[in-house]
């Protein structure tokens, strides 16, 4: 039988998010443990076409774990934002706000960046680390709460002792599933189909979204002439479009982005998941923690879910260090609601926002067109009301934790 191994935490799932909450805890000294069964140690990660908007403030957080420097080439600055509304039937477009994101003294308030890239850098930085053990060919099974810990079976037969189980497992989460903890969910009845694509005209640093009934389609800046396209549609059409061939695929395309891409063609392949709101009724037990997807999804439309669980880290490995310092158990329930209360405004206000702005605009009502264009000119006329969507995009709200502060 094979002996019980000892770890301060378990960390369940190797995404970005399981891998930053890796290197951020080995970085401030804890033992780790990271269990992903598909989790990729070679160098050359595979190439997938998501891609993701990072915020100052996870840019930050990335630059204090030693990760960004291997990603400083790699990123590219959102400088402006346009939001836009099509005519169903003509598919006119008609601009409704904008949004500067850069000046000559104000650092991006975000930057895009391609998933290969972002996890290739983890990949490095783990490998480094002395104080975070992978394991790449076991899955947990099961927890069992124990004396000053939790005793996790994995498979061929493997358990491991933890202080503290932290669980990224993505959305749906499978082991929040097994141990049947309530979600508050919504379906959208949607799907994002997401590509990355070439184009003959500069981005100029511009993010576009464009707003339909059946969805947001948002193209986003990428390095060269390249763009990731986050197309979300209802969810019969969506599927049918993420399937269908090539020139069909960029033909439709092309006539939804209204030139606002030129002579466009496939970078990448793409693929369709849909869309849900999903979040945890409670997001810590004794000795149990959920982070990230596993804890909360959100619609895509403001490029912010990774930004969340980028955030859950921060606030995380900042309970635990403080915590630790003054002799608190890091697996009890006392030190983990107090994350737990931290956190759940961040999450509240976020997936609040997120279903709001989806469900003002995807539709044909004639009340609501009138509602959302005079709310988003308001805002495009009002310096005080852009400076506050300028500082939720950069992720400057609320009491941050140190990880995020300006360094």
């Amino acid at each position: 039988m094979n002996k019980t191994k000892r770890t301060e935490i378990l960390i369940a799932g190797g995404g970005i998010v399981g891998s930053l909450m890796a290197i951020a805890l080995g970085e401030n000294g804890f033992e780790v443990v990271l269990v992903d069964p598909s989790f990729e140690t070679s160098s050359q990660t595979k190439r997938i076409c998501r891609s993701y908007a990072i915020s100052r403030t996870s840019k930050r957080l990335l630059k204090k774990l030693g990760v960004w420097g291997n990603l400083d080439e790699k990123f590219e600055p959102i400088k402006k934002i346009i939001l836009s509304e099509s005519n169903n039937k003509t598919m006119d477009v008609t601009k409704l706000a904008e949004f500067d994101l850069q000046d000559e003294t104000e650092e991006p308030t975000s930057y895009m960046v391609e998933d290969f890239e972002i996890r290739s850098a983890l990949n490095l930085k783990l490998r480094a680390s002395k104080n975070v053990e992978i394991l790449t060919h076991y899955k947990v099974l099961s927890e069992e709460i124990a004396k000053g810990g939790s005793i996790i079976s994995l498979n061929n037969e493997k358990k491991i002792f933890a202080s503290l189980f932290v669980i990224c497992d993505g959305p749906k989460s499978r082991i929040a599933r097994g141990i049947k903890k309530k979600f508050i969910s919504k379906d959208y009845n949607q799907v994002a189909i997401v590509a990355n694509v070439n184009h003959i005209n500069a981005h100029n640093g511009e993010a576009h979204q464009i707003f339909f009934s059946g969805g947001p389609i948002a193209s986003l800046p990428l390095k060269g002439n390249r763009s990731a396209i986050v197309w979300s549609e209802e969810k019969t059409k969506g599927f049918q479009v993420s399937k269908s061939k090539k020139e069909n695929f960029l033909r439709e395309l092309q006539a939804k982005l209204n030139n606002v891409l030129i002579d466009i063609t496939l970078d990448s392949e793409k693929y369709a998941f849909p869309l849900s709101l999903s979040i945890l009724r409670d997001f810590v037990d004794e000795r149990r923690v959920f982070i990230g997807d596993s804890a909360h999804t959100i619609h895509p439309l403001a490029g912010q879910g990774l930004n969340l669980g980028l955030r859950d880290i921060a606030s995380l490995t900042e309970i635990l260090v403080n915590g630790k310092k003054i002799g608190e158990d890091i697996g009890s329930i006392g030190l983990l609601k107090r994350y737990e209360q931290w956190r759940s405004f961040d999450r509240f206000l976020l997936s609040s926002y997120t279903d709001g702005i989806n469900a003002l605009f995807s539709n044909d009502n004639k009340i609501l067109q009138v509602v959302r264009r005079l709310g988003l000119k308001a805002i495009d006329s009002s310096t005080i009301l852009k400076t506050q969507f300028m500082n939720e995009a950069a992720g400057e709200f609320g009491h941050l934790p140190e990880l995020l502060k300006e360094i």
